[in-house]
């Protein structure tokens, strides 16, 4: 429900700014927008993790709650980085990349299995997890004039996962890292409500089963507005809702991450 209702406002607001927005005037230059490069700093509240890391030849563990059992953080501070490329009208090549480590602290208040190792109940414990993403998209604009533009998008999600847990007091570590190549589709929308003034909208999405080796599916969702304050620099702020659930099955150990977290990115562009 809230999450319904933090929508609804992002709606209302971008239903307030058209109409509060001054008139185009039909003589204003045209902004450049064939090359785009935006720099940002990202905030991450109300992250909820749960993992699970299974030794092969071993009976499947338990899930561990990140934040309750482990004292993990729920939010963190990330940059990120995207650029767009424009062929044409019709065709562009965007990228992304970001990274984001989340760090945990506590005294077990139970007995958890990680990796086939058991971690005694009040046991001083460790813990990481990490995300490193590349995106490359290929994107193509179903309808595009100088008021709006649509499209659909298609690429790679390349994710680095590490997750890990050690107890220095009884001398026992052990981690997972994978990289796992994801296809991703996904929906654009972009719309100028002055030459100076617009908004953006970015959906992408993928759901996997290769070789029961990799499973899962991802949901990535973000929404901003951006003014140009001259011509080739421009200021702007996004809303992003991230939601990833994968099991990844290694030579030795089969990791199962479910996660998902939301927060605003502040961000710098330049435009060419």
């Amino acid at each position: 429900m809230r999450y319904a209702l933090r929508g609804a406002f992002v709606w209302f607001f971008l239903l307030c700014s058209v109409v509060i927005a001054p008139p185009v005037r039909a003589a204003e230059e045209l902004l450049p927008d064939g090359f785009m490069l935006r720099f940002g700093g990202y905030q991450i509240k109300g992250a909820n993790t749960v993992m699970r890391l299974d030794a092969n030849n071993a009976p499947v563990g338990a899930y561990i709650d990140f934040e309750e059992t482990l004292g993990g953080e729920t939010r963190a501070t990330l940059f990120r980085l995207d650029g767009l490329y424009r062929f044409n009208d019709r065709h562009s090549l965007g990228f992304s990349w970001y990274d984001v480590k989340f760090n945990g602290s506590r005294v077990l208040s139970e007995t958890i299995d990680w990796g086939g190792q058991p971690y005694p109940i009040s046991t001083q414990v460790d813990s990481e997890i990490r995300f490193n993403v590349y995106k490359l998209n290929y994107q193509y604009s179903l309808f595009h004039n100088e008021k709006a533009e649509l499209g659909a998008s298609f690429g790679l999600h390349i994710m680095k996962v590490f997750a890990g847990i050690s107890a220095s007091g009884i001398g026992q570590s052990n981690s997972e890292s994978i990289t796992a190549p994801l296809p991703v589709f996904g929906l654009y929308a972009d719309y100028n409500f002055t030459p100076r003034f617009s908004a953006f909208y970015n959906y992408q999405f993928f759901f996997i089963n290769y070789q029961d080796k990799v499973r899962g599916g991802l949901q990535d969702f973000l929404i901003g507005l951006e003014y140009r304050l001259f011509r080739n620099v421009a200021l702007g702020a996004a809303y992003n809702r991230f939601g990833l659930g994968m099991d990844i099955k290694g030579d030795t150990t089969t990791l199962i991450v479910n996660t998902n977290w939301n927060g605003g990115l502040l961000y710098g562009a330049l435009y060419f």
